[in-house]
């Protein structure tokens, strides 16, 4: 009986021998998970308001692009003719995976009890939702325009209008195509001169079709021949330094999130980056290694232990 539980003993003290060995040899799986919290703290890119025109009369915005690993910063300039300055940023585009626009300001419509109309963008203190500009999952040269309106599927999405490098593309015919339910009604590329509301100077038009009181969540995949467009494409602000999308807001009851019969042109006047997800963590060979030996030692004594009580 005491040599049965020698063999025991000793098989339970190998086992967790071989089990610790295995687990010391995990380098990289400790370093990737530092790297990976490391790398997916980016903090957010917001550039400055101008509200109702109130940029000090120069319609420059500076803003900064911050990683865990470098900092970055550049001011966005004047623009000149019909080339537009970006708004930043040094940040490769495989820092993050998508730009998340915030629809902050209002360029014509009711906001409460305030009426706004005129030629700028006047934050209201209210967020009517997010308009995202992202990679598209099934071809990397295309991206993804993305709505997600205030409210739970209350407001109806008439126009989206959007910037994108003037320098880059010129007046090259993009194509769009719808990737929701909602299927797209038409497309107008008319460099500087597409009109939001009373508010003109943007790139990019695209309209969706109007089916029933609501089609927020609408998404339309852009593409262009001969380019690989990314998402940084059309992180530029309109040929007044002031938004960098727009949006036709309907069905909208003179406040985010409530129903009604009027509408609101929206703009976007600021954005941050959204990281990319982490990666799938794998576990180790070592550590598979480890749990599998552990598995069959534990069976093999159990078997023991029961031939051994089994025998007594």
């Amino acid at each position: 009986m005491y040599k049965l539980w020698g063999k025991i003993v000793f098989g339970i003290s190998t086992a967790s021998l071989v089990g610790l060995y295995c687990l010391s040899f995990m380098p990289s799986a400790l370093a990737g998970n530092g790297n990976s919290k490391g790398n997916s703290q980016n903090n957010t890119t917001t550039s400055s308001n101008n509200g109702g025109g109130n940029n000090n009369g120069n319609g420059n915005s500076n803003q900064n692009s911050n990683t865990s690993t470098t900092t970055s910063s550049t001011t966005t300039s004047s623009n000149s003719g019909s080339t537009q300055s970006p708004s930043s940023t040094s940040t490769a585009s495989s820092d993050f995976s998508s730009i998340v626009f915030n629809l902050d300001c209002v360029i014509s419509g009711t906001v409460g009890n305030n009426s706004y109309s005129g030629s700028n963008c006047t934050n209201a203190g209210v967020s009517f939702g997010t308009l995202t500009i992202k990679q598209n999952p099934f071809d990397s040269t295309k991206v993804d325009v993305v709505i997600d309106l205030a409210g739970d599927n209350v407001h109806k999405i008439l126009d989206v209008s959007l910037n994108y490098d003037d320098s880059k593309f010129q007046n090259n015919a993009f194509e769009v195509s719808s990737s929701s339910p909602y299927d797209v009604k038409s497309s107008n590329v008319a460099e500087n001169s597409i009109k939001a509301g009373p508010y003109s100077g943007l790139d990019l038009k695209i309209s969706p079709k109007a089916t029933g009181p609501s089609n927020d969540g609408f998404t339309a995949t852009i593409s262009l021949d001969a380019f690989d467009l990314n998402p940084e494409d059309f992180n530029f602000q309109d040929q007044l330094n002031k938004i960098f999308a727009a949006v036709h807001i309907g069905n909208y009851g003179n406040d985010p999130g409530v129903s009604g019969g009027n509408s609101i042109w929206v703009g976007a006047s600021s954005y941050y980056k959204a990281p990319p997800p982490p990666p799938a963590k794998v576990p180790e060979p070592g550590v598979t290694g480890a749990l599998g030996l552990f598995a069959v030692t534990t069976l093999g004594l159990m078997k023991k232990n029961k031939q051994f009580r089994h025998q007594n």
